[in-house]
């Protein structure tokens, strides 16, 4: 199953309606891990952050702790971030993870991830990006901007 998550859904709503049809959003990041562990995850998209994460500050993580949360389980299951690097930020150590969005970046730690940022495309490019990641056609050519370590398309 393809999966698209998002911890505020509101911020990627036309991304939900243009999306392939077989593709389905899931605001429960918890469900995921589930699909994960029962091998029913095929593909991820996580739209910036995630939310219902167990045990976390402020119940939400940034797109890139969840990858390596479910890179835990399974390291094969490709996984598209769109803005959801990890930062480490010394200006308020209070603040949700999912709101720090400045200061040192962390770097990638897993293969498998690719990892697209807002200022390098619009909004039909996200749509087209996504769905040419869910439908297996995405080619290097498509994501001229991107940071990853080694992805399997």
């Amino acid at each position: 199953m393809n999966i698209l998550t998002s911890g505020s859904p509101e911020l990627c709503t036309q991304l939900q309606l243009n999306i392939n049809k077989t593709t389905k959003f899931e605001y429960n990041f918890e469900q995921i891990i589930a699909y994960t562990k029962l091998n029913q995850l095929t593909k991820l998209c996580i739209y910036m952050d995630v939310w219902n994460v167990y045990g976390k500050t402020f119940n939400g993580m940034r797109g890139q702790s969840a990858a390596e949360k479910i890179h835990k389980i399974n390291p094969t299951i490709p996984i598209l971030i769109w803005d959801g690097r990890e930062y480490k930020s010394d200006i308020d150590l209070l603040l949700p993870p999912a709101f720090q969005v400045s200061g040192k970046i962390q770097p990638i730690a897993n293969n498998n991830e690719i990892y697209l940022s807002f200022d390098f495309y619009n909004e039909e490019q996200i749509i087209n990006i996504t769905n040419k990641f869910f439908n297996k056609t995405l080619t290097f050519e498509d994501i001229p901007k991107r940071n990853c370590l080694i992805i399997k398309l």
